[in-house]
């Protein structure tokens, strides 16, 4: 249900690109390029059964949102962050065999005896584009090479990669230009360019049949439903919730929660996955408990910075008939589209409504941010949400804490990229870097022979043992390759301008 908060994206609202995120706007980090040593180091959970091409046994872990414990400190080398060169190989793939120091056996593109190497996608451009349209508090700190190269050295120097390190290939997304055509030259200089083994999809489906072209993995960042886990067999979202299994957990939530009553408007993207999510999710659940929709409303994906203008001025009109028709209750179905990387749809029909003095009340889950301090407090007032975040302290409210995410903090802050708990977006990406990096590294840690087909088998026996520094708790299976799975109800207060929670998290 993070759809996207930092991120899903994962940061929170914001424009561009990077793991995906819960609810985030913004998708990619600054411009810096940095070089701290990370600290630390990692193992991978237990609990998962040997599999075909899987090692019996595996490091030892904790279980679930809970986090687990992570031996001391220790000072690793520094990473230069600059874009690196790619590895050949031959195959039809581009897969080369390969055995690491450790006997490890490789059959996978991008992964040679003593390398695993990881596509990575961030924009220079992020924070001006955050600033541009208004979201400047999204903005985050740090480059997200920076962030990420804090913890792929945290991880090298704490258990590797089955003998190897993982290696970035960074690739700059110009926000300025359709995404689609960016998706495809990243595609080309990830595959082409170089071989990479593991490769970042988010919403798009050009970069999933990339990398099941190319033989090997995709991680995603919401936006997808139950048919895009079918035609994508190796594609994995680490901390989402697939759109038509969101919107039975949202609607269901909010029903539990009491919040239906008066006219319901819904607001989602004109996107196919959208608009099944809508009728084969959100439309059966609300119909099971006697509810309909008086009003809906798709909203087209701006796939360039300039469209958002547009955008607004559509917002607008929506808001102005959900007005007019005396809609008093609103879900907005956010998430990873086009140039945003979350919580687009809700920043620009809440600022719409804030101008034409219109208060419904909202239903909502991560996708929306709820509680940002950039969205109008008045707007989000009794607002229910079903949340699945753990990646701020305050998400750990009459719970406990996320000690996979002290962790993950920790490590930024010894790499000398201290996360800042004012910044949700600098929050969410650190959180969504540690999930992608140790998602990996438990999952080719567990192999005896490394391909794209084991790691999936890896992934299906993980069940809920994996800790999640952006999530209350995952749970993977076969069929069941979008992770996030823990949720808990949330309600907002402009008086406090806080979120209160009710109930410890729970899996529906």
């Amino acid at each position: 249900m993070r759809a996207n908060r930092v991120l899903r994206a994962t940061a929170v609202a914001g424009v561009a690109v990077t793991l995906a995120g819960c609810g985030s706007t913004v998708q990619m980090g600054p411009t810096a390029v940095g070089g701290a040593a990370a600290q630390g180091g990692l193992s991978a959970p237990t609990g998962a059964p040997a599999q075909p091409g899987l090692a019996s046994t595996a490091p030892g872990g904790a279980v679930g949102g809970s986090g687990g414990a992570a031996p001391g400190a220790v000072t690793g080398p520094g990473s230069t962050g600059t874009t690196s060169s790619g590895v050949t190989s031959g195959g039809s793939t581009g897969a080369t065999r390969s055995t690491s120091s450790t006997g490890v056996v490789a059959d996978a593109p991008g992964v040679t005896a003593d390398t695993i190497y990881m596509g990575v996608k961030y924009s220079s451009q992020s924070g001006s584009a955050d600033k541009a349209i208004g979201a400047s508090g999204a903005a985050p700190t740090y480059d997200f090479r920076d962030v990420m190269n804090a913890v792929i050295n945290y991880a090298n120097a704490h258990g590797g990669f089955a003998g190897r390190k993982l290696k970035p290939l960074y690739y700059d997304y110009n926000l300025s230009d359709p995404q689609d055509a960016q998706d495809q030259s990243a595609c080309a200089y990830w595959t082409q360019d170089n071989k990479t083994f593991a490769l970042p999809a988010e919403a798009s489906d050009i970069m999933r049949a990339c990398a099941e072209k190319a033989g090997g993995v995709s991680f995603g960042a919401g936006g997808a439903v139950q048919s895009t886990y079918q035609k994508s067999p190796h594609y994995v979202d680490v901390d989402s919730v697939r759109l038509d299994r969101l919107g039975p957990m949202t609607t269901n939530g909010l029903y539990k929660a009491g919040y239906f009553s008066g006219k319901l408007g819904f607001v989602t993207w004109d996107d196919p996955n959208y608009r099944f999510a809508y009728s084969h999710g959100y439309l059966p659940t609300l119909a099971s408990h006697g509810i309909t929709v008086t009003d809906s409303a798709f909203v087209k994906v701006p796939q360039t910075l300039d469209a958002v203008g547009e955008m607004s001025a559509t917002m607008s009109s929506i808001v102005t008939k959900f007005r007019t028709d005396g809609i008093d209750h609103v879900i907005i179905q956010d998430g990873h589209a086009g140039v945003w990387a979350g919580t687009g749809l809700t920043l620009e029909f809440m600022d719409q409504a804030e101008s034409q003095k219109y208060y419904p009340r909202y239903g909502q889950n991560a996708s929306n941010s709820p509680g940002w301090s950039g969205l109008p407090s008045d707007q989000m007032d009794k607002a229910i949400a079903i949340m699945d975040s753990d990646y701020e302290p305050k998400d750990d409210q009459g719970w406990h804490a996320n000690k996979q995410r002290e962790l993950c903090w920790k490590i930024e802050a010894d790499a000398g990229y201290p996360v800042s708990s004012s910044n949700v977006n600098d929050e969410g990406l650190a959180a969504q870097a540690c999930d992608q990096v140790f998602f990996l590294q438990t999952n080719i840690n567990r192999l005896k022979v490394i391909t794209s087909d084991t790691f999936m088998q890896s992934v299906n026996g993980l069940g809920r043992i994996f800790p999640s520094a952006l999530v209350y708790g995952t749970q993977f299976a076969s069929g069941l390759h979008d992770g996030s799975a823990a949720v808990r109800q949330a309600s907002y207060s402009a008086g406090c301008k806080c979120l209160t929670y009710s109930g410890a998290p729970y899996y529906p």
